[in-house]
């Protein structure tokens, strides 16, 4: 057994008898009492056939590990290769189990696997349109579903990530936050929680930047930002690029979640249309998170995440065609 696969099921055993001592067990030895408070679901088709005492199981380790939230990435994929719409009664399960364990449910809006490839086009006529599109899907949720009359019902989640790289633009800029703030009002009629979207620092040159962007964003909608910490790609450095966007948010007194990556990115493989290869972070890496996010000024600290990171028991890569958080 590897150090940082034994380190991984310290945390769970750990957290089943102390959740107070979590990341000190993990490596640290601080006794800090700082420990995650909501993690992200990647819900996939395969969740379907999960038995309910499964579901338990997996509700119960991420209790014990101190959240009180779940965040669905998603509850319909479209647009690409892998179309799915999340069934209700899933999604009934979760508010029911969650509600046995004091978990609640943010639900995330149908999502667009063609907004990375929207992006990536020239001009702005490609990305308007695909902005209109997805926000009618969007509207189409946010104003019928029933989801908010659920007592454990935590807010909605945006599932399109922002980076100062693709929006440096004005013109650009200029279609976006019309587009985030109609999305914002549309949530706010149906809850008091600010519509969630996480961001990310893009490597990419630019002359934009992420706190220019989201100065832009807040001045115009009420959003909850979630900011990625990107060390599951990039390392431990990556927080240098989020501070001046840290920064803006403590100034401006604006609430906002820090998402620590629990995995360790891999090369696509040839001939795989680029899918995301990831293998669980090590324990030492995520207790050099946990150290920082101790002091980082977040309201939370959000796992990207527990199912299927912290639960996996090896160090075996993993393979997914969707590929979150990916920092270009």
């Amino acid at each position: 057994m590897s150090d940082s696969q034994f380190s991984r099921r310290a945390w769970l055993s750990l957290a089943a008898a102390s959740v107070a001592s979590l990341v000190a067990g993990c490596g640290s030895g601080s006794g800090t009492t700082e420990k995650f408070q909501a993690t992200f679901l990647q819900p996939w088709q395969s969740y379907e056939t999960l038995p309910v005492a499964e579901w338990r199981r997996r509700l119960k380790l991420t209790r014990d590990l101190g959240c009180n939230e779940i965040i669905l990435q998603w509850s319909a994929l479209y647009g690409g290769s892998y179309p799915w719409t999340m069934p209700e009664g899933l999604i009934q399960l979760l508010f029911e189990e969650g509600r046995s364990l004091g978990i609640g449910i943010r639900v995330g809006l149908p999502y667009d696997e063609g907004w990375w490839k929207a992006l990536s086009g020239k001009g702005t006529r490609r990305l308007s349109e695909f902005l209109g599109s997805a926000q009618a899907v969007c509207l189409e949720t946010l104003n019928n579903s029933r989801w908010p009359d659920q007592a454990g019902f935590r807010g909605w989640y945006l599932p399109y990530e922002l980076d100062q790289y693709n929006w440096a633009t004005t013109e650009r800029r200029d279609l976006l936050i019309p587009w985030l703030s109609a999305l914002a009002d549309a949530s706010a009629r149906r809850t008091a929680q600010p519509l969630a979207l996480s961001t990310f620092y893009s490597r990419l040159a630019t002359t934009g930047t992420l706190a220019g962007l989201w100065s832009d964003i807040l001045d115009a909608a009420q959003l909850r930002p979630m900011l990625q910490d990107g060390v599951g790609v990039a390392g431990l450095g990556n927080y240098a690029g989020l501070e001046p966007l840290r920064g803006l948010l403590r100034e401006r007194k604006v609430p906002f979640d820090l998402i620590v990556e629990l995995f360790e990115q891999l090369p696509s493989l040839p001939n795989s249309n680029d899918a995301f290869r990831a293998k669980p972070a090590s324990g030492e890496r995520i207790s050099a998170q946990m150290d920082v996010a101790r002091s980082y000024g977040a309201d939370r600290i959000v796992a990207f995440a527990i199912d299927p990171w912290l639960l996996s028991s090896t160090d075996n890569e993993m393979t997914f065609p969707y590929s979150w958080g990916t920092q270009v």
